[in-house]
């Protein structure tokens, strides 16, 4: 028992060095968590409402540009009506991996920043609950200083989602907009 938990102090020490360490040579974290509103989608069916969860790290370069990779989980529900007429609800998931970059515009005050910020990538599939298809997203930032190095930051933009599954045969796509706040490290 003694064994297990001197390894674990030493692997959380390491880890904490190694975060320290990688604050110095200029990376970035973000996690942040949202909606997602659906406004209009190619399929003959509403526009689908959800929620999304995004991490992304990256490269903090002079605290100018920041480039980098995220993973997120898109949930999309909406209502469907069934070939007999009846309505139901559908959920369509989505595990979207993409490139991240975001840019600082103007200091509005010595607390808070306001920039743009840009996702482009692809959700795969995996197995039948997750969709695969392009993911795209602009929109405008804030973040608010909490200490030195790391910011509570409030995103809103324009979202566009494609969705094609191997088991219904179908693909169509979706326009949305989004709401985010989050944690930012830099």
């Amino acid at each position: 028992m003694k064994n297990r938990c001197f390894f674990a102090a030493i692997g959380l020490l390491i880890g904490f060095c190694f975060h320290a360490q990688a604050q110095q040579r200029g990376t970035y974290t973000l996690l942040q968590a949202g909606g997602l509103f659906g406004l209009s989608t190619t399929s003959d069916q509403s526009p689908m409402h959800g929620y999304q969860f995004q991490f992304s790290f990256g490269r903090n370069f002079y605290d100018d540009v920041y480039i980098g990779l995220g993973i997120g989980t898109d949930v999309y529900r909406g209502r469907t009506t069934l070939a007999d007429g009846t309505r139901s609800t559908r959920r369509v998931n989505t595990l979207p991996i993409f490139a991240d970059v975001r840019l600082p515009l103007a200091q509005l005050s010595p607390l808070g920043t306001v920039g743009v910020l840009a996702n482009v990538g692809y959700a795969p599939s995996i197995g039948s609950d997750y969709f695969k298809g392009f993911v795209g997203k602009v929109g405008v930032t804030y973040g608010h200083l909490l200490m030195e190095g790391s910011d509570l930051l409030f995103s809103a933009g324009y979202g566009f989602q494609q969705f094609d599954t191997r088991f219904l045969g179908n693909t169509f796509s979706q326009h949305n907009v989004f709401l985010t706040v989050g944690l930012f490290i830099h």
